[in-house]
């Protein structure tokens, strides 16, 4: 079960760069039903998955569950931001089982949303 908090309850953020992996970026196709996504992974990527013996299956499972069950539509986007348009736009830390998730929603039509994946 993701854990969604806003950051603008929290004091700290906890973001430290050397356990980033990667950003995914995700938008709606200019539609209230299609996501596309596309992944960039972070510098340190490849090192932290062999240090870390991060498993690359969990985080797919995680990262899938985060977009295509709880932001799969646009809807969902406008309802999670309280509203559409730029002035509705929210950050989120999603708490995983083995990940940190920062997830900047972009309410706007033709606009990407980013999730940021962190390591815990």
């Amino acid at each position: 079960m993701l854990h969604w908090i806003n950051v603008k309850q929290l004091k700290r953020l906890g973001l430290d760069e050397n356990k980033a992996l990667g950003i995914m970026r995700i938008d709606w196709c200019g539609s209230y039903s299609e996501i596309c996504n596309q992944w960039f992974p972070s510098q340190n990527y490849s090192t932290s998955i062999q240090n870390h013996q991060i498993c690359i299956e969990t985080l797919k499972q995680q990262l899938n569950d985060l977009m295509f069950n709880e932001l799969n539509t646009f809807k969902k986007v406008i309802e999670r931001c309280q509203g559409e348009g730029y002035q509705y736009e929210e950050t989120f830390r999603v708490e995983g089982e083995e990940f940190n998730f920062f997830i900047r929603l972009k309410p706007v039509r033709d606009e990407c949303s980013h999730i940021f994946v962190y390591m815990k």
